[in-house]
């Protein structure tokens, strides 16, 4: 090799292999823990648009084989990113009154599914707050209250149990196909579920979830009981 340039064509190259390697990667995420899969998705997005730059340079317009390449190669982690079910928690400190979110879910499809904490719900530290999975939120993606999604693998909910005083005693994070626990009210509340938008029901001041005077104390503990996604 003299190090001479031999052309577009030869520039591809490198292109080429990497949108097919990125291709492969995603099929690898699942298997990473959760805070990896996102710094994972976002890497993969640079590394092949960095790529599509080369080509830009390379090209005025594509060949077909390049095309098809980096096309594969975003619809893959598309595809793969829609897999997962993106999920937003509340770190604190203390305890959030949950803002509306406008523009949830978004306008461009019904497909999927959405569901969010009702405005006013006091979300406590470590608890979800909304999830997305299967379609883009991008009201969502850009964070509530600096919150940022994570890919998990379930659909979760959020139960705040009470007691028989009605006083908070603790917020468990549970699958949603568990239907019910006892002494508890659901947090997360459905907004798009097969195909349908659903409209969130209205909340007073006497709504528990969104009353402070049951709560003792500044925060309410937080316990997981989702074997297969570690807080």
């Amino acid at each position: 090799m003299d190090g001479a340039d031999h052309g577009p064509f030869a520039r591809s190259l490198v292109p080429l292999i990497t949108f097919e390697a990125m291709r492969c990667a995603c099929d690898g995420l699942v298997d990473l823990d959760v805070s990896e899969r996102a710094m994972a998705f976002d890497q993969a997005a640079h590394v092949i648009e960095d790529q599509a730059a080369v080509l830009d340079d390379a090209f005025e317009q594509w060949p077909p084989m390049v095309l098809e390449a980096y096309e594969t190669a975003k619809k893959s982690w598309a595809d793969h990113r829609q897999q997962f079910v993106w999920t937003m928690c509340w770190e604190g400190p203390g305890m959030l009154v949950m803002p509306p979110v406008d523009g949830v879910p978004a306008s461009r499809s019904d497909a999927g599914a959405v569901a969010v904490m009702l405005p006013g719900t006091l979300a406590a530290p470590g608890a979800p707050i909304a999830w997305w999975s299967g379609r883009e939120e991008p009201a969502l993606a850009r964070g509530v209250a600096g919150c940022r999604a994570l890919p998990r693998l379930s659909a979760l909910q959020v139960w705040r149990v009470f007691d028989n005083q009605g006083r908070a005693v603790e917020d468990r994070v549970h699958r949603i196909d568990v239907e019910e626990v006892p002494l508890a009210i659901p947090l997360l509340v459905p907004r798009l579920a097969g195909g349908h938008r659903l409209e969130p029901p209205s909340i007073d001041q006497a709504y528990p979830p969104a009353d402070g005077g049951t709560i003792d104390g500044s925060v309410i503990p937080v316990r997981w009981e989702v074997p297969d996604e570690p807080r």
